[in-house]
């Protein structure tokens, strides 16, 4: 008689970057009321303001996917720093087409600038924000 075992994955194992499920709204605020933990949000929201984006983080969400530019530079926002200071990975500009290719409740996995379904294959790339790319933006 077999009996299983629980196997321990190892580092190698993992997938690296930040996985969950595809949540789809064009509007930040519509988005908050049903996001869990780990939830990969996607958005088209220039200049993402401060209100939106707080509550984005204290839904804990996995990362936030912006079809258009989160900073315009029209006007100083304080909603992509939030996100950065939090730890959400941003990646803007992925452009439209990302809301033909992700599907609200897909799984998908989120590393550095680009964006993954489960098998690998790319379903949308952009722009990576960090701290210094924001200031930059909002000086020019």
């Amino acid at each position: 008689m077999r009996l299983a075992t629980l196997r321990r994955a190892r580092a190698g194992d993992q997938p690296s970057g930040v996985v969950g499920h595809v949540r789809l709204d064009r509007r930040t605020k519509n988005l908050s009321r049903r996001l869990r933990p780990a939830d990969i949000v996607v958005i088209d929201h220039v200049d993402l303001d401060r209100v939106g984006e707080e509550a984005l983080v204290a839904r804990s969400v996995g990362a936030v996917i912006n079809v258009a530019p989160s900073v315009s530079g029209r006007y100083p926002n304080l909603g992509p720093e939030i996100l950065i200071a939090a730890g959400v990975p941003l990646i803007d500009s992925v452009g439209p087409e990302a809301f033909a290719r992700l599907r609200e409740g897909d799984l998908v996995r989120v590393e550095d600038d680009t964006v993954y379904d489960v098998d690998g294959l790319i379903l949308a790339k952009g722009v990576r924000q960090t701290t210094e790319s924001v200031a930059a933006a909002m000086t020019d």
